[in-house]
Formats: C-alpha cells, structure tokens, sequence
C-alpha cells in the first residue's frame, strides 16, 4: 500500500471517530436533560403528593370543623327546646341558617326532625330559612325539599291537635308562608289536601268563635278576609290549583252569606233587675233597665248616692250590669254597662267587616260598584223601584224614566246591596222606604255623592 493510500485510510477512520465521538456527546447530553427533567418531575411529583396530603389534611381538619359547628348548633337547639321562652322564630331561621352554610345534608335533615320537638314559631323560622334559599335560587337540594316536607307537615300537625293555641304559639298570619312552600314539598299534591282540611279547621274556630281554641291575636280575625283570601292568594304551583278554586268557592259563599245577612236589633231589657231597682226607689235606673235600647247610664251623684248604686247593682245583679267612674269632684260620673251590649267599637268593627266583604264581591266581579251625584232637593229622581222579597226585600231598581237625571248614569234590573254617602254613612237598606230615606237625606246633603253597590237582578247566587 502507498504512503498515499495509508494515509487517506487514517484520515477516513479519524473522520469516522470524530463523526462518533459527536455522536456520544449528543447522546451524553440527552441522557443529561432526559436525568434534569426526570430529577424535575420526580420533585413535582414529591410537591404534588404533599400538597396532596396537605389537601387531604385541610379536608378533614374542615370536616372536623364542620362537625363540631353541626355539634353546637344542635346542642344549643336541645337547650333552647328545654327553655320555654327561647322556642321561638328566630331559633328555627338561624339554626336552620347556619345548617345550610354549613352544607351538610344529613345534618340538615336531622336538625329538622329536631325541630319538630319545638313550638310552632321556631318550626316556621326553619321553614322562612329555606324559602329564603329558593327565594335566591329558584333551586332547593333533595336535602332542603326533605327538610321542609318534614317542617310542613309538622304546622300542619300542630294546628290539627291544639289548632292556635298557647302551646303552639301560632299565628293565622303565618298560613300564607305555610302555602308558598307547599308546592316545594316532595309530593305537592297530597300537602295541598292537607292543607285545605288545616285552613278549613281553623275557618270553622273563627266562624264559630272557639276562642279558646285561637291565639288571642287572632279571636277577633275575620276567616274571609283573614285566613281564606291570603292563603287563595298564596298558592302559586299548579299542583294547587284544586285547593285553590275550592278556597274561591268558599270564599264567594261566605262573602254573600255575610252581605245577606240582616242584623236583628237585640232586645236589652231586663225586666227582672229593673224590678229591684223600681222597689229599691231608683226610678231613673228602673227606666234604664227596662228600655230595650238603652245600653248605659250616666248617673251624677254624690258620693253617698254613687256607693248606694254600687250596693244596689253588686247585691242585686252585678252579673247583668257592670258600673264604673269617671271623671273627679263634682264632675265625677257613674257609668251603669249592661253587660250583655255590644260595644260600639265591636258594632263598628262589624260594620266594617261587612264593608270589605262588599269590596271583595266587587273585586270578584259578583257585585258592581259606582258613584252618582244626585240632583238637589225636589229633583224627582225619575227611578222605577220595587221590594223584591225574594232577594231579601232589597231595592231592584226596575227601570229609569226618560227624563230621568240619571237616565245615562245607572242601570237597571239590579238590586241595590248597599249605600254609602257622607250623610248616610255605610247602609244596607233592606226596604224600598229605607232606600227612599237615603235618596233624600244625600239629595239634601252639602255632598249628593252616593256610591252604589248593586248585583243584577239576573244573578242566582245571591
């Protein structure tokens, strides 16, 4: 071999080494970096595995929290359920608020149920607790509709046993909340029933005044515009549409049994006890005593004379006629009560009562209400009237003459229910002449303003 031919083969073999020794160190440095990111990946790994454990040790350092605030709130629940005075709305609603903030549904439940052992108000506060969570979310978990089904047929338990009673402590006011949570009940339906048989257990308490079976804020409610309309109004989901248009009837046939109904003057003579007043020689109270009207008696005596009378009544009839004092010295009076009157603030409140009864048969379309201004005095009024003995002897207004000032102004063939006028105050005449005396009293008024309610003649429901 050449010298050339060497030297061109040890060229091609340093050639070939250096081509491998590039190759080595390429291959040295990715065994380097594949080392750097393994070395990497093996410290995240070592970083995600404690945050892992931290994560895991928070979870149950919170879970412990959470178990020992569920703790507290049910052992202040216990202790407050032992203290009479401490069962109350607000022990309801805010345990039932920190349950939900907590967000354990077992817990929710449970305190619930616990609840149930509580008066009626705390049961309710729990209730308003929840509804507050719809109220936001228009969304309650399966562990909040549970919890209020619990809460719900418990009200519904207590107003059937006791109905308002003083253990309860429940108030006619809150059936309408009672209603707007009965269509988020696990079955809507059957609470919907349940809760037309509550509502009309306590109507009938009201109509019949079972006082002592009410709250004593509610013995003076009235079951129409008290009870049935809130709760109609409450109803808000389908699923009560049935116990909705029952509650309608019932409220139509009330309002027109109220409106119908003619108030019997009350005779309060006493002759018996006006006997023993005549014998005993006080002619002004024998008088008293005797008029079926008359209802109390001033009497200005002298201090002698006042305590004779208070021997005379609590010897004789203290049962029959109550006596009190007003006023001082010589202007001190003695006021003799029959006992069996009403007051005149219960008449007013009746009075009142059947006014909104009329309202509500304008609002539901059975009645008709509008005003009218009367001509003056000596104006014929140019109205055919009639007593319609089958509608209660009201006023059917049977036609209006041609030339009548209220020809364009009033209907026909309608009864007349009810007037109400700044001379007449609210009345219901029940005769063509009592209709007749209202006329002239506003057409002589300073004010001829005359509002009329009136249900056609063609109406079979009065």
């Amino acid at each position: 071999m050449s010298m050339e031919a060497a030297q061109k083969q040890l060229d091609d073999s340093a050639s070939e080494i250096a081509k491998k020794d590039k190759i080595i160190q390429d291959r040295t440095r990715e065994i380097a970096a594949l080392k750097s990111q393994l070395a990497t990946a093996e410290r995240s790994l070592t970083i995600a595995t404690n945050a892992k454990k931290r994560i895991q040790e928070k979870n149950a350092e919170a879970l412990k929290m959470v178990k020992s605030d569920s703790k507290l709130i049910f052992e202040k629940v216990a202790r407050s359920l032992k203290l009479v005075e401490q069962s109350n709305g607000t022990l309801g609603r805010d345990s039932m608020d920190d349950m939900i903030s907590l967000g354990n549904d077992t817990d929710i439940i449970k305190l619930a149920q616990d609840l149930t052992a509580a008066r009626g108000q705390s049961v309710l506060g729990a209730i308003s607790s929840i509804k507050t969570v719809w109220d936001k979310q228009k969304l309650l978990s399966p562990a909040l509709t549970t919890s209020l089904t619990i809460l719900v047929h418990r009200v519904f338990e207590l107003i059937l046993k006791d109905s308002f009673s003083s253990y309860s402590r429940l108030e006619i006011k809150s059936l309408p909340l009672l209603t707007s949570v009965v269509g988020l009940t696990t079955n809507p339906t059957q609470c919907y029933s349940e809760l037309a048989t509550v509502v009309n257990h306590v109507a009938v308490h009201l109509k019949e005044e079972k006082t002592t079976l009410l709250s004593w804020m509610d013995r003076e409610k009235d079951y129409i515009i008290d009870l049935l309309v809130p709760v109609h109004d409450a109803i808000e989901s389908e699923a009560g549409n049935s116990t909705k248009e029952g509650l309608m009837r019932e409220i139509k046939s009330g309002l027109l049994d109220s409106v119908n109904q003619i108030v019997v003057v009350k005779n309060y003579s006493m002759p018996k006890e006006a006997a023993i007043a005549r014998r005993s020689g006080y002619g002004d109270i024998h008088q008293f005593l005797l008029s079926p009207t008359e209802t109390t008696l001033n009497l200005n005596l002298t201090k002698k004379g006042r305590m004779d009378v208070h021997r005379l009544i609590d010897n004789n009839f203290c049962a029959a006629v109550s006596h009190t004092s007003r006023g001082s010295g010589h202007q001190r009076i003695l006021v003799l009560t029959k006992r069996n009157a009403e007051s005149p603030s219960d008449l007013k409140a009746k009075k009142e009562r059947k006014e909104k009864h009329m309202e509500l048969l304008v609002k539901f379309n059975m009645y008709q209400k509008f005003t009218l201004t009367l001509p003056p005095t000596g104006t014929k009024l140019g109205l055919i009237l009639r007593t319609n003995e089958a509608f209660g002897n009201m006023t059917e207004i049977k036609d209006v003459v041609a030339d009548s000032p209220l020809e364009n102004f009033i209907p026909k063939d309608v009864h007349i229910v009810s007037l109400r006028g700044d001379a007449i105050g609210f009345v219901q005449p029940r005769s063509m002449k009592d209709t007749i005396a209202a006329f002239t009293e506003v057409q002589a008024a300073a004010s001829k303003q005359l509002e009329f309610i009136v249900v056609p003649t063609s109406a079979t429901s009065v």
